[in-house]
């Protein structure tokens, strides 16, 4: 299939390994990432910037908490209970001092819900936001998180969240990892399914409130090479080279 195409774009890294592992010729792979509209999601931050009490409050979230944000389909791939369970097993003092905020619906809905009545965790259920009320959620959130198993191939929400100046703590198994989470410094990554690990991430953030905000502002940083204009780049050279440069666009 492959080899039926004179040139390939390449969405992050992990789709160029993809192409590397298939002999594609490294001189006719673009990079093109994956990309959402990251002016549209800073400037909504921006706007909420001074309202980020107000906007707790309306999700039931304490105002000093470190919140934590799953956002997504409430679906196996997204591995939401991962989570909880992590949550669940946080002592108590950092227990109560962080609040999940989930933003989805799908299939797993009940189950999370039963999982956090039966640990009585700090959890908020948001059922599904739509596009102009997701970045109510970010700007109400400290941290996304994203424990995902490898059917996330990148995980837009990711670029979502950092563009709106929030850091991600995602699984190894999602695409966008190895082009947006730099350890310590946007992020954090562990092994999916490990929940200790991920339980110990989420301490981190716990002891260290003013963490989330620095690596947040790096994110922001990071994913600004993610966007629609270095996509448009990379497919407006590719076409150019597959037309020998003749290409007038």
């Amino acid at each position: 299939l492959l080899r039926q195409y004179a040139g390939w774009l390449a969405i992050g890294s992990a789709n160029r390994e993809f192409y590397r592992f298939h002999n594609c010729s490294e001189a006719r792979i673009f990079s093109a990432p994956y990309a959402v509209d990251n002016d549209f999601f800073a400037a909504q931050a921006a706007a909420r910037a001074g309202r980020r009490n107000e906007l707790r409050a309306a999700f039931g979230i304490p105002a000093e908490a470190v919140v934590f944000l799953f956002a997504g389909k409430l679906e196996e791939k997204k591995r939401p209970a991962d989570l909880l369970a992590a949550v669940a097993c946080l002592p108590a003092d950092l227990k109560s001092r962080i609040h999940v905020l989930v933003a989805g619906e799908g299939p797993l809905r009940d189950e999370c819900e039963r999982l956090a009545r039966a640990g009585n965790l700090p959890v908020s259920f948001a059922g599904f936001l739509n596009q102009s009320r997701l970045p109510d959620a970010y700007a109400a959130a400290d941290v996304l998180v994203l424990p995902s198993d490898a059917g996330e191939t990148w995980g837009l929400v990711v670029n979502e969240a950092m563009a709106s100046g929030r850091p991600a703590i995602v699984s190894r198994a999602v695409g966008c990892r190895a082009d947006l989470v730099v350890e310590m410094e946007t992020g954090r990554s562990f092994e999916c399914g490990d929940v200790a690990t991920l339980a110990d991430v989420l301490g981190g953030y716990a002891r260290d409130p003013e963490r989330a905000a620095r690596e947040g502002r790096a994110a922001a940083q990071r994913v600004a090479a993610f966007g629609v204009a270095a996509a448009a780049a990379g497919i407006v050279a590719a076409v150019q080279r597959v037309a020998g440069g003749s290409c007038a666009c």
